[in-house]
């Protein structure tokens, strides 16, 4: 346990990582508003789909190329000024883009709010992994993935019920965000302080903690790959496109639901016997999918997945904080939000090339030998590594 953590009562440790879950909520409604929208109102602009696809990718290149200089910057502002700016660069993004309305604009805006939307990511995962208990990191790593990915999946569902039209989305999305800033200011006084020059940059830190890095980019990978392709996957396989969307809200669903279970393993065991168990586990029940055609067998698979692939996140963080030490915490988290979103540009990629080269199932074969070879590689790196 950190010194930070040490510090603090159980009650204000609670109190204090219950502040970053309940603003992690608003964080990622805002994430989850600002893909979609952007998509389909580049479409109903009728903006070429590479345009779209350029805008689409422009807050994860924003959050790559910001983030080896992030934890300096958080250092030098402090927790919760880092976290407050990024929340009021990426709310004033959302009160822009009406304003502005065209591809252009909405490009700049993006790269924007990319950057500061990784402000607030990247310190709630430092300032859990600071704060949190030995004995329950998994479990409290695994409460605040639930609201991230919550917020993520809420935000495709707002915009279905009030539209991509007029100032309301926008404003949801903006308030979403800024109201975020109120349960970390409300803490303030229970937020570690992070280090201004720490011991290593964040390219030295991959080398702190491989295992987490190399999920990381599984995580990503599994994540948006399934995201992106799962429901072309399922017509192009037969189904309908109702059938085809709820296999898609079923991993969702199923990454939501699972993921206490998969902090409380990493809490019994060891993040690392869990990650490599899960890749392992992750390929098995996916390469099922071919083989039936039973609606509520491969509705079974899909929920397990979605709590397996997006279970690379919570534990690929928790490793993180079992094996780095605190003043390495940042970078090490700015490192594996790094390969995170490296994962999550070449998962489509890689899925929609091989189901082109074997139609509909070279996606499941693509899924499958990813998560192999993720197993397999944090396998022989936590053999080599006394680190890992």
């Amino acid at each position: 346990m950190s010194a930070a953590a040490l510090a603090l009562t159980p009650r204000q440790r609670a109190l204090s990582i219950a502040a970053v879950v309940a603003s992690t909520i608003g964080v990622g409604i805002s994430y989850g508003i600002g893909y979609p929208i952007t998509a389909l109102t580049f479409e109903q602009w009728g903006a070429p789909t590479w345009l779209n696809g350029l805008v689409g990718s422009a807050p994860a290149l924003a959050i790559l190329l910001c983030l080896p200089f992030f934890p300096r910057l958080v250092g030098y502002l402090g927790t919760i000024r880092a976290m407050a700016l990024g929340c009021v660069l990426v709310g004033s993004g959302f009160l822009l883009m009406p304003l502005f309305p065209s591809p252009e604009a909405w490009l700049v805006l993006r790269l924007i709010m990319g950057a500061g939307i990784a402000l607030p990511w990247l310190v709630g995962e430092t300032w859990i992994n600071t704060v949190a208990d030995d004995k329950i990191r998994g479990r409290m790593l695994a409460l605040y993935a639930i609201a991230l990915f919550s917020g993520f999946a809420a935000g495709p569902f707002i915009l279905d019920q009030v539209g991509i039209v007029g100032w309301t989305p926008f404003v949801i999305g903006a308030a979403g965000i800024l109201l975020a800033v109120v349960p970390i200011v409300s803490a303030a006084a229970l937020a570690p302080s992070m280090p201004e020059h720490p011991d290593t940059g964040v390219f030295g830190a991959f080398l702190l903690a491989p295992i987490a890095m190399v999920a990381g980019v599984i995580g990503g990978l599994l994540e948006l790959g399934h995201f992106a392709l799962l429901p072309i996957y399922a017509l192009q396989d037969g189904a309908t496109a109702d059938q085809a969307l709820q296999l898609l809200t079923l991993f969702m669903v199923g990454g939501i639901a699972l993921q206490f279970v998969v902090g409380w393993l990493a809490d019994q065991v060891s993040a690392r016997v869990v990650l490599i168990a899960a890749a392992f586990l992750f390929a098995a029940i996916a390469a099922t999918l071919p083989m039936t055609d039973d609606p509520i067998l491969r509705s079974a698979a899909v929920f397990v997945m979605g709590g397996l692939g997006i279970g690379f996140y919570t534990l690929g963080l928790t490793f993180i904080g079992q094996r780095v030490r605190v003043q390495d915490l940042a970078v090490a988290n700015a490192a594996f939000l790094i390969t995170y979103q490296v994962g999550a540009m070449i998962g489509p990629s890689i899925g929609g090339v091989a189901m082109g080269v074997w139609q509909p199932h070279g996606f499941v074969v693509a899924m499958v030998a990813s998560a192999l070879l993720g197993a397999f590689v944090m396998a022989l790196v936590g053999r080599g590594s006394r680190r890992a």
